[in-house]
């Protein structure tokens, strides 16, 4: 099964100065020589496409380094969502475990096993080409592991969202689960096989909570139901490219979990050795 993924950096509207304490990025990494243990390591580069690194103190980090360059999603979206919890250094709570920190809350949700919980409140956060959909929580984290003190902090999860002009109007949130899995939400691909294990299905999630599939590769690019072939396409393209316009070239690897089911394109009427070009059609309707 794959998911959309959309990574916080893009929803927030704002220019990353590379001057913030001289850092491109990096992640929090526990290093025993070092004074403390835990140590931010950042990564710079250099025009040539180089890169050195180097150790911060994390409490030398500002509140905006935190969320920009450490790219701390919950502290990123605490910021956004309950700002008036979450706008200062004072404001963060760092746990025993060396990584990102997270802004304090004062009300505990009970949560569930579920791919969401359904207790927490649900958000909506845009930016120019994409929107989310967020669930948050307010959890307990041991901050002291010598006397498990706990302290209660914003947790986010990401349920879906959208990228494109594709489900943008469908979108809704909380995003309903669709009937096959209480583990997949709308915009989510998977693909099937046969009992023999020798033929490709492809299904998605719609926005109604129901799934969408076609069987075997000939019908699902000619699928009646373009958003299943482009998402087809989205999936395969790296794989198929050379052979989307001509089903007739497509054979099966041995085995189907290979990427896209151990799909791959013959040669066609090409000897080995030959070389030649081809045009597709993409899941943007672009001529390659």
């Amino acid at each position: 099964m794959s998911r959309f993924l959309f990574a916080a950096s893009l929803l927030v509207a704002c220019a990353v100065s590379t001057s913030l304490l001289n850092c491109d990025s990096g992640s929090f990494e526990t290093d025993p020589d070092s004074t403390p243990t835990c140590v931010f390591e950042c990564t710079n580069w250099d025009d040539s496409g180089g890169s050195s690194s180097h150790s911060v103190d994390p409490s030398t980090l500002t509140f905006d380094f935190i969320k920009e360059i450490a790219v701390c999603e919950n502290v990123l979206f605490a910021s956004v969502l309950h700002s008036s919890d979450c706008s200062g250094l004072d404001d963060l709570v760092w746990t025993s475990e060396c990584e990102c920190p997270y802004c304090g809350c004062s009300t505990e949700t009970t949560a569930t096993d579920d791919v969401y919980s359904g207790n927490g409140d649900h958000h909506v956060v845009s930016a120019l080409v994409s929107k989310i959909c967020l669930e948050s929580l307010c959890v307990p984290v041991v901050t002291d592991a010598t006397t498990d003190a706990t302290s209660l902090v914003y947790q986010y999860e990401i349920l879906t969202g959208v990228s494109s002009p594709r489900f943008w109007d469908e979108f809704t949130c909380p995003p309903p689960m669709c009937s096959d899995s209480e583990e997949t939400t709308p915009g989510q691909t998977w693909f099937t096989e046969s009992d023999a294990g020798d033929t490709e299905g492809f299904c998605y999630c719609k926005w109604d909570g129901t799934e969408q599939c076609e069987t075997g590769f000939a019908n699902i690019v000619a699928s009646s139901d373009a958003v299943l072939t482009e998402l087809y396409k989205d999936e395969c393209e790296y794989y198929l490219a050379v052979c989307l316009n001509e089903p007739t070239r497509v054979f099966q690897r041995r085995s189907v979990y290979y990427p896209c089911n151990g799909l791959g394109c013959d040669c066609g009427s090409y000897s080995a050795g030959e070389t030649w070009t081809s045009t597709y059609t993409d899941a943007d309707g672009e001529q390659k």
